[in-house]
């Protein structure tokens, strides 16, 4: 968040909360290219991924003590339309300067690239 707000990509006041933010760079032209990217993919249906958009952080808050250095997306712990809508928010912000690294995998046994 701290990248997009430098980046100006905001209109919301520094208050919002995360879950705001996200709602707000999930209606950039940006991140509905790629997110439709991602449903192609992955064989879903937009809409259903669309709904995951507004409990998303909630959702992934649950589960960020896993995670490290390089974000990882474990496919056990989301539906698939959130992995899809995860994805979306990454792979957007891993163009901007500083983005961050990540990855999606099956599960944490899974052995990594």
């Amino acid at each position: 968040m701290y990248q997009a707000e430098l980046m100006k990509k905001f209109t919301t006041d520094r208050e919002s909360g995360v879950q705001d933010r996200l709602n707000e760079l999930a209606k950039t032209p940006e991140f509905i290219h790629i997110l439709q990217e991602e449903v192609a993919a992955r064989g879903l249906q937009l809409e259903a991924v669309t709904e995951c958009i507004p409990y998303i952080y909630y959702e992934v808050s649950k589960r960020a003590f896993r995670n490290d250095f390089i974000i990882t997306i474990y496919q056990e712990d989301h539906t698939v339309e959130e992995c899809a809508a995860l994805a979306a928010f990454l792979r957007m912000q891993r163009g901007w300067p500083s983005g961050f690294q990540w990855m999606e995998r099956r599960s944490q046994g899974e052995n990594k690239i």
